[in-house]
């Protein structure tokens, strides 16, 4: 007789930047880690061998100290970079990951078989680059095609379905991550589908590893006079590196002891001494990087509207969490005790089995980052689950009167969203008047960047800027404040009562420009840039549902301020200055819904445009529905097999163009008359592909892109090559960069920096 085969079981990864953890669900359904040397944590670091084959694990470790120059312990860290060396040789970043992996897939086909299914969980604010990487590396190490699973969303899954905790369809869990290398904090909401990030925002520059190095600059100030100190937190030699390395592994055994004891010893080579330390000052010194995760979980929690009295629980993962001190203070912070596990560690990997085996065995979905409409500082990820079955006639005419009540109250956000690329459109076509950009004029010379003016303009991030045809601009920060500035110099200010989610400059009827501010409550306020106060449009709606809306863009239409909304229903239009529904709500068709959208705003008129997973551009008139009379002609090195990434709308020389990022490549399209214009390869060194602005320098353009992480830079708009960067100068010290702006102050080309320290940076930008 013949017997069903035997389900082969699943796998979840989590690539940590200090550890790797995997999990197995088992035929049988029981879920339990790979052990690696007895131990569920596997380091991530990897050291080149003689041979020029990779050892990873404690394998690594074990080599590193006798060879630190070929060791690098921390790989995730480097999933910008393309390459990297160890000793005399050269690796690419993908193959280190994949080392690693490669481990993992060994280790599972050995105790239970091949896996059936493999996810590996990501950031969920990763964009498709770094996706891209660990989706490489997956197949370079054996495990084929994989899923890759938003860490919250993991989280949020063995939330519910390993602790049992009941969470019903539209309730809302917080996931506090605070692994070696990063922090996130994110809401996910339960959905009839699984679970979905509603708002979400991190640090790529706090995590544990960054405790360790407090704790080590705390030591300092009792052995910095030691005359072997500076050798050992700065090590030239080989031996100095490996004694070095097992200082920095005292200093985390020590910390992750005191998570249990209230006091250690530590062991501080070279200087042959026993260090002293209680819990007490390891508090003391993780104070204030809790307090910045604080800041940030705070801000998630408020962009998503959430109610923690409504039943919301707190759950800690990553294996920083662990130290008692956090959850000490969210518990102060939040007024809601965390939930808290012994192993906050293997969360992420469990969870992403569990996902899972809840997921159709279908192919993972693309990953589309949805593009804002400016610098700010929210996100919502795509849901990572397949799309739900089509609505009903009921249910989406339902949606559509959603849609229209949220336009006619004009409740519109567009930060809660992952943003891979984010452009800030210049409506008023103040982008530049160095032609019409449809032919993709490089700029021929190098660029030069040079810091006018720097000031310390709030408290926490800088979410957004905005820029004014007289050169002034506006910043807005984590502080709830907006500021007015003219070439470095302080106008005016004023306190909103909820922080700011973004905000856009716009031409009024009056012939001056207004800054169109829309804050955490969805209150609309005008900004008159000669008035020292704002003028409130809308006031708050608390009954408003954020998630609804996709995309807003501001223009004109008929002479007049205007402001245009997408939800995942439709779109429509509305009038700033008459305070007027322009169009009653144009619902999508299942083909417009189904493509990755934008508004373009051009020719005194606000239109819709979509491009479909094949590749196809569509135009359709926002006010009437229709679908416009322009046909876009096909690119030449485009294959149809690939589907794109993002779309988004950038004006260049005062026209706009579509601009769609597919398989690593930016392609441009003029919106006015279908021409396909070039096509431009770039990987800027900036942490991620998030652009700004297209600026004119000379006599060509350019695009500004920075990270979340990292600085900015600025590149040729049509050959993607490198001009310039900004904040790696040497009179500058380097800060991550949250949003950016360019413009025009007094005939110079300038741009604006907004950094997470609360600095805001004004730049000129030359040609030559």
């Amino acid at each position: 007789m013949l017997r069903p085969p035997t389900p082969l079981p699943a796998l979840g990864i989590d690539f940590g930047t200090s550890h790797t953890i995997a999990v197995v669900r088992r035929p049988d359904g029981s879920v339990r880690p790979l052990l690696f040397d007895g131990a569920p944590l596997m380091p991530s670091a990897v050291c080149a061998g003689p041979d020029g084959g990779l050892l990873v694990g404690n394998d690594a470790l074990h080599s590193g100290r006798r060879h630190p120059e070929r060791f690098e312990p921390n790989p995730k860290r480097l999933i910008d970079r393309g390459s990297i060396l160890l000793g005399d040789d050269e690796y690419r970043v993908v193959d280190l990951i994949a080392a690693v992996l490669h481990a993992v897939a060994d280790e599972c086909r050995r105790v239970v078989g091949p896996p059936r299914q493999v996810t590996i969980t990501v950031p969920a604010v990763w964009g498709p680059t770094r996706r891209r990487v660990i989706e490489a590396s997956a197949a370079a190490s054996g495990l084929g095609r994989v899923r890759l699973v938003p860490e919250p969303v993991a989280a949020a899954t063995y939330y519910a379905d390993a602790l049992k905790h009941h969470i019903s369809i539209g309730q809302s869990v917080v996931v506090y991550d605070l692994g070696a290398g990063t922090f996130d904090a994110s809401v996910v909401r339960r959905t009839a589908n699984g679970f979905e990030t509603v708002a979400l925002d991190g640090r790529g520059d706090l995590g544990g590893l960054d405790i360790d190095a407090a704790l080590i600059e705390h030591l300092g100030r009792t052995y910095g006079e030691h005359e072997a100190w500076p050798r050992l937190t700065g090590p030239a030699t080989s031996s100095e590196r490996r004694r070095s390395r097992e200082f920095r592994e005292e200093i985390r055994g020590a910390k992750e002891r005191l998570s249990r004891h209230q006091q250690v010893d530590i062991a501080i080579p070279l200087l042959e001494v026993d260090a002293h330390l209680t819990r007490a000052e390891l508090e003391q010194v993780a104070a204030p990087h809790l307090e910045r995760t604080i800041r940030v979980t705070r801000a998630v929690i408020e962009a998503a509207g959430l109610d923690l009295g409504g039943g919301s629980g707190v759950f800690l993962v990553g294996g920083a969490s662990r130290m008692p001190l956090v959850a000490t203070v969210l518990h102060r912070a939040l007024g809601v005790a965390p939930t808290v596990l012994d192993q906050p560690e293997v969360v992420v990997a469990e969870g992403s089995v569990l996902w899972t085996e809840a997921q159709p065995p279908a192919p993972a979905p693309p990953v589309v980052p949805n593009a804002a409409t400016g610098p700010t500082g929210g996100s919502l990820p795509p849901t990572p689950t397949p799309p739900p079955d089509p609505p009903s006639a009921a249910e989406r005419a339902a949606k559509k009167r959603r849609t229209r009540r949220i336009v006619l109250a004009v409740v519109l956000v567009d930060i809660l969203i992952v943003a891979s690329l984010i452009l800030s459109l210049r409506p008023d076509g103040d982008g530049g008047d160095g032609g019409d950009g449809g032919d993709g004029t490089p700029v021929n010379a190098s660029v030069s960047v040079e810091l006018q003016t720097e000031a310390t303009a709030h408290e926490g991030a800088v979410r957004s800027v905005v820029t004014v045809p007289d050169g002034r601009y506006f910043t807005a920060g984590q502080d709830r404040t907006v500021k007015r500035w003219d070439t470095g110099s302080l106008e005016a200010e004023v306190e909103l009562e909820y922080p700011v989610f973004t905000m856009a400059a716009v031409q009024h009827s009056d012939g001056d420009p207004r800054v169109v501010i829309i804050d955490a409550r969805f209150g609309i306020h005008f900004w008159h840039p000669d008035e020292s106060d704002l003028e409130t449009l809308f006031e708050p709606d608390e009954d408003a549902d954020p998630s609804a809306i996709r995309r807003f863009k501001v223009g004109t239409y008929d002479g007049h301020a205007t402001l245009a909304a997408m939800s995942d229903a439709g779109y429509g239009a509305f009038d700033l200055e008459d305070r007027t529904p322009l169009t009653d709500g144009a619902e999508f068709t299942e083909e417009q819904g189904n493509g990755y959208s934008n508004f373009a705003v051009f020719d005194d008129a606000i239109d819709v445009v979509t491009v479909t997973a094949g590749g196809e551009l569509v135009r359709h008139d926002a006010e009437t529905g229709e679908v416009a009379d322009v046909e876009f002609e096909p690119p030449t090195d485009w294959d149809s097999g690939d589907t794109p990434e993002s779309l988004s709308v950038v004006k260049i020389g005062g026209t706009p163009h579509a601009m769609v990022l597919k398989e690593g490549d930016f392609h441009f399209w003029n919106l006015e008359t279908g021409e396909f214009g070039w096509s431009t390869g770039w990987e800027p060194d900036t942490g991620s592909r998030l652009v700004t602005e297209a600026v004119t320098v000379g006599d060509g353009h350019a695009l500004i892109a920075y990270g979340g992480d990292s600085g900015a830079e600025l590149a040729d708009i049509a050959t993607g090559e490198p001009l310039a960067d900004f904040d790696r100068t040497d009179s500058v010290d380097p800060s991550p960069v949250m949003s950016a702006a360019a413009g025009t102050d007094r005939g110079d080309t300038i741009a604006i920096t907004g950094h997470d320290d609360g600095t805001v940076r004004l730049w000129k930008l030359e040609e030559g």
